[in-house]
């Protein structure tokens, strides 16, 4: 099923409901002509708008596109088209004015489902111990829920599957609820799902999510370790993977998506130790079966629990709930099978790193928030690429935090 295709109400997410059926000139702006004077306003941007109807914003300034609108309309100049199966009625809206809104009030109004039931979805294929498949389940939803981009430019979750083949196989089945559609390098929420490490491709993607089964080389924000559980038939998961199911979770993953919770400022602080936590477990533990992501995994992993509880700030207790679920599957990786890697090996960090790490010490010292700008001001390292690629190996050795704006170092690790 296409999602630009649902027609049945239970297949729609609650933001698509309201504006279907209880809002009228409401919607999410997609252009017509370029500069914006004509425009659609769909329920949602997965969604086309049922109605036959245009947007003229002659008399006032256009809307931007791909944002949420309420319009005011002062006429509406009625078409009646012929087609090949009869005729058409069109409807062409002239506004004098607009303003946008936050589309989040509406999904967290009436949710569809208790975020608990649907990380049941992702319990479906295991049967075992329940604290361990409520655990591999909610580390799946975190997968598939993503995260905005809060430390950078593209949001996304990397999810470093460490388990047989079978289990594997078993990790895939619940991920049919993320809509076919996002599997496409086009989409502006892109999920590659894959036995071996894959280039990632190029795209203008706005959040890219990564699944590989036991990875050596990507950076990875949060394993999922999938070990002492069974594994269900066919016969013990018909009943359950029931396909209004699925379209039920896949509603609430499109509302999730168009929240974009932000940790960076609200709970900063204890982001940051929370990074200083995972940091000195990873690396104490001396050897690892994948490489963890140490600076930015943290940020993006609580907006995704925030988004999975439709939620669009984050709170204290979204930060513990990560730290205690990364501990507690980390913990479970020395007991899995792959190559081991030497995290001293692993972790040693460039000479432009290096370079780049001693030049924002010796002018702002550690945990001080520090712009772009600042940062680019001081550096010796003035090729973009150099500057980038010696930023991000500092940020995922855990040397420093960052978001939107800037970057904070942190102590080394010793």
């Amino acid at each position: 099923m296409a999602i630009i295709s649902r027609s049945w109400g239970y297949e729609l997410s609650e933001l698509e409901k309201e504006l279907v059926f209880h809002k009228k000139n409401t919607g999410f702006v997609e252009y017509i002509t370029t500069d914006g004077l004509l425009f659609f306003l769909h329920p949602s941007p997965f969604f086309k708008s049922p109605r036959n109807e245009i947007f003229s914003a002659e008399s006032c300034r256009p809307p931007a596109e791909h944002t949420f609108i309420e319009v005011s309309v002062e006429s509406v100049e009625e078409k009646v088209v012929q087609t090949s199966d009869g005729f058409e009625r069109n409807f062409l809206k002239k506004i004098n004015g607009w303003k946008a809104f936050e589309p989040d009030q509406y999904a967290k109004r009436k949710k569809l489902l208790d975020p608990y039931q649907v990380i049941q979805f992702f319990s479906h294929p295991f049967k075992g111990r329940e604290d361990i498949i409520d655990k591999i389940a909610t580390c799946s939803a975190l997968y598939a829920f993503s995260s905005p981009p809060v430390t950078g430019s593209i949001g996304g979750i990397n999810a470093a599957v460490l388990s047989k083949k079978v289990q594997w196989d078993a990790f895939k089945k619940p991920m049919n609820a993320i809509p076919k559609e996002f599997f496409r390098p086009s989409s502006p929420y892109f999920y590659l799902i894959s036995e071996r490490e894959k280039p990632n491709p190029s795209h203008q993607s706005e959040e890219v999510n990564l699944a590989f089964l036991r990875p050596e080389k990507y950076v990875m924000d949060i394993p999922i370790v999938i070990e002492d559980v069974s594994i269900k038939g066919v016969a013990g998961i018909k009943k359950e993977f029931v396909d209004e199911e699925r379209k039920m979770v896949m509603a609430y993953l499109l509302d999730s998506l168009l929240i974009k919770p932000n940790p960076m400022g609200l709970v900063e602080k204890l982001i940051k130790e929370a990074v200083y936590t995972i940091r000195d477990q990873y690396m104490r533990s001396g050897i690892s079966t994948y490489n963890q992501n140490l600076g930015d995994a943290i940020p993006k992993l609580t907006s995704s629990i925030a988004r999975l509880q439709l939620d669009s700030k984050v709170n204290s207790d979204h930060v513990k709930k990560i730290v205690d679920l990364w501990r507690d599957m980390h913990t479970q990786t020395r007991y899995r099978m792959g190559t081991p890697l030497s995290i001293s090996k692993l972790y040693e960090i460039s000479d432009d790193s290096r370079k780049l790490y001693t030049e924002i010490y010796d002018v702002f010292g550690k945990e001080c928030p520090i712009s772009m700008g600042e940062v680019a001001n001081i550096t010796t390292l003035k090729n973009d690429v150099d500057f980038n690629q010696a930023l991000t190996q500092l940020v995922e050795r855990g040397y420093a935090m960052r978001n939107k704006k800037g970057i904070t170092l942190l102590e080394k690790w010793s």
